[in-house]
């Protein structure tokens, strides 16, 4: 089924390094555009210094991530837009200034017609992006019209001014050089309105234009081919190009022979260097000499937050009108879908009149052609008064293409239009999730494989927050609760689990259909300085939310401090980097799933860490009543997997459920064997047992069951042991 889709690279999720690597320059879009347009009806992609956004009508995403494979491993940058309602609201957020680094900010509108225009001189845009981008601005419009979203002070030119001032620059005293003639630059001019210049100096490849641009600010017009005699003189320089330009590309630049790299460390005086630009005009390294100050737009995201914390206020009401101009867009979008038979139902009726009229026309005699006006007027309003109720109905049944024994096809009928073609889905199937980019990632792999079992159902994601997105990993089933209470309510038909989240008791009304196919089941370390555990100094600190992870790691390195870490993978790996984390311990399946194994230092061998019970396996749960959407699940289910899992998650009920106890267990199926390993501890981690056990998979429970006995008794009567010998 045809949906909106789409995937972005923007400064949320990835550095300014990974996207200058992604930042499409006009020539780059058109090709992409070409491109894409093979595989897609409709195409449209917005390319600025925060994002890359592509855009498309058709059946899947894959294709526009597989355009992105050509330049690069950036799949763990990448926020996938799966569905129509997903990438709507993307984009009425992103024109409504809520994905901006300056939120509010007002360019994103002019970029995102920028890219329409090109799109449509492309001939790659249709009705359908067509309208979709139309009422993105429109809600862009709204929500700068409505609230105060746009009106604090928040723009890269103040952002610009800010830096002078705050460095004691008096413009008045200083020469200011302008590097480009684009969007960036044209910022400047926002700043100059507020104060004179000494000097100004406008650099760019196309002279003409430095030169027109020159005039308007009374300065003069420079060929980039000349920068080095300017470089020297001036005391600030403003970066604004993609990448016509990259002031000292060379990395070692104490080491460079250019003669544009003297003034970094040969100036009489420091130099401020702001960089607009995308790719980076000014060579980072820069940043290391004493008197230069270089600013980039990741600098100018981390200054921006103070002056954006009245912008954040109106976040809410601007949210209100995304979610209202999405519902206005979904109600067109799906009676689009319909319009094929209302459209043939109004041609029927228009034919008809027609008709009516050759016959009625001559039987009259002779009539004036106020008269014929007159009649002709009768015979069309009396159509739309006999059309006016059937075309509401219709109107309605396009926002349930879904339904069982849609009533589209009554409609079809009654009116005679069966030879009318359109596509009715069998059943809408609303499936809940967390947020997160995990959590996405992992549910759109899921939807993808429904889609190739059963594609003529329409799949539609639904986000949900739950307790642990809130940071109250404390209570039990914090990142599944919220998310079964809407399966329960009725709000989403399937639920998506990591099913190492899931409680072990099961919600009364709810079951567990399908079991995927299990990815990597081991845990990775994330070092600092790329040093495996055994390399790791002594009293190296590593990361870890887990009990699990903090027992076996002590065994492999007692001289290691354990320190509780939380979040998502990005901000665990953040705040390694930033923090006093040497190290941090995450789980390979996650990695895996966004593309980011290869940021791994080591992968620790089931022996090495028994992995958490369950871990790399998603469980889909629905309602126990909805036996529809259970036989649909059941297509996707692992029977191994599910063996495995079944017999770990016996493993630890038979154990008390692990509320107090650090527990890990891994079940491995080879042929009809099963293999299970255990790990059980007292809860201050002064008795550690592990063992294995292996039998028929028939005998799964059975034998979790043993081998959770088996550790038990072993932990209880070693602690009692050390109890007595404590006392005595």
């Amino acid at each position: 089924m045809d949906r909106i889709v789409g995937i972005e690279l923007s400064h949320k999720y990835a550095p300014i390094a990974v996207r200058e690597q992604l930042a499409f320059n006009k020539e780059q879009t058109t090709q992409a555009l070409r491109t894409l347009n093979k595989h897609y009806k409709e195409v449209f992609i917005i390319s600025t210094c925060n994002r890359l956004s592509l855009y498309a009508y058709g059946d899947n995403y894959l294709h526009l991530e597989d355009y992105l494979e050509q330049f690069g491993d950036y799949k763990q940058y990448l926020s996938v837009l799966p569905d129509t309602r997903i990438a709507i609201q993307n984009l009425f957020s992103t024109a409504a200034g809520l994905e901006s680094q300056a939120i509010g900010e007002h360019q994103i509108v002019g970029q995102i017609r920028e890219a329409l225009d090109l799109a449509r001189r492309e001939k790659t845009i249709g009705p359908i992006l067509d309208e979709f981008i139309r009422m993105a601005v429109h809600a862009g419009k709204r929500a700068r019209l409505e609230t105060n979203i746009g009106k604090h002070s928040a723009s890269l030119a103040t952002v610009g001014f800010e830096l002078i001032n705050k460095h004691d620059y008096k413009l008045q005293e200083c020469s200011l050089l302008v590097v480009g003639t684009g969007n960036m630059a044209n910022l400047v001019n926002t700043v100059l309105d507020r104060t004179s210049v000494k000097e100004l100096f406008v650099a760019s490849h196309n002279l003409s234009r430095a030169t027109k641009m020159a005039e308007e600010w009374g300065g003069e017009a420079v060929h980039v081919s000349e920068l080095q005699q300017y470089l020297a003189k001036v005391d600030i320089i403003v970066g604004g190009t993609q990448g016509e330009v990259n002031l000292l590309s060379e990395k070692a630049v104490k080491d460079s022979k250019c003669t544009r790299a003297q003034f970094a460390f040969q100036a009489e005086r420091p130099k401020l260097l702001i960089d607009f630009g995308l790719p980076r005009n000014f060579n980072p390294v820069l940043k290391e000499f004493d008197n230069v100050h270089l600013y980039d737009l990741d600098d100018i995201k981390r200054m921006t937050f103070e002056g954006l914390l009245k912008r954040y206020e109106e976040i809410p009401q601007v949210k209100e009108i995304v979610d209202e101009e999405t519902d206005k867009f979904m109600e067109w979008f799906y009676h689009r879908k319909a319009s094929p038979v209302i459209e043939a139902y109004w041609k029927s009726l228009l034919d008809t009149k027609e008709d009516e009229l050759k016959w009625l026309m001559p039987k009259l005699g002779e009539l004036s052609s106020e008269q014929e006006r007159v009649i002709e007027r009768f015979a069309h309003r009396l159509i739309r008064k006999v059309s006016k109720k059937p075309l509401e109905e219709l109107n309605k049944f396009a926002q349930n293409l879904h339904h069982r024994d849609n009533p589209i096809n009554t409609v079809k009928k009654v009116f005679d239009l069966d030879d009318v073609d359109i596509f009715v889905p069998k059943k809408r199937v609303v499936i809940g999730t967390r947020g997160s980019k995990l959590a996405l990632t992992q549910t759109h792999h899921m939807i993808e494989k429904l889609r190739e079992k059963e594609p003529n159902n329409e799949y539609v994601t639904k986000v949900i927050r739950t307790s642990g997105d809130d940071g109250n990993i404390e209570v039990m089933g914090a990142f599944t609760t919220a998310i079964q209470r809407a399966l329960l309510d009725g709000e989403v038909d399937i639920a998506v689990h990591s099913y190492k989240d899931l409680p072990i008791e099961q919600v009364p009304g709810l079951r567990i259909a399908a079991i995927s196919e299990r990815e990597d089941v081991r845990d990775v370390v994330i070092s600092k300085h790329g040093k495996k555990v055994s390399d790791l100094p002594e009293g190296a600190i590593i990361g870890t939310g887990s009990l699990r992870r903090e027992l076996q790691i002590k065994q492999l390195r007692p001289d290691l401090e354990v320190k509780f870490i939380q979040g998502n993978l990005d901000s665990r790996i953040k705040k390694m980097m930033e923090g006093d984390y040497d190290a941090i311990i995450l789980a390979a399946a996650g990695l895996k799933r966004l593309g980011m194994l290869a940021q791994a230092t080591e992968i620790l061998s089931e022996e090495e860490m028994i992995p958490a019970v369950c871990q790399g396996a998603l469980a889909l749960e629905v309602r126990d009543n909805d036996k529809e959407t259970a036989a649909l699940v059941a297509k996707v289910n692992d029977e191994d997997t599910k063996i495995a899992t079944d017999a770990e998650r016996t493993f630890l009920l038979a154990l008390g459920g692990g509320c107090n106890y650090p527990i890990a267990a891994y079940a491995k199926i080879e042929d009809q064997a099963l293999y299970l390993s255990g790990l059980y501890a007292a809860a201050d981690g002064s008795v550690v047992e592990v063992d294995r056990i292996e039998g028929h998979k028939g005998s799964a429970h059975q034998l979790a069951r043993q081998l959770a006995q088996d550790l038990h008794q072993r932990v209880t009567e070693k602690s009692r042991e050390i109890n007595r010998e404590a006392e005595a």
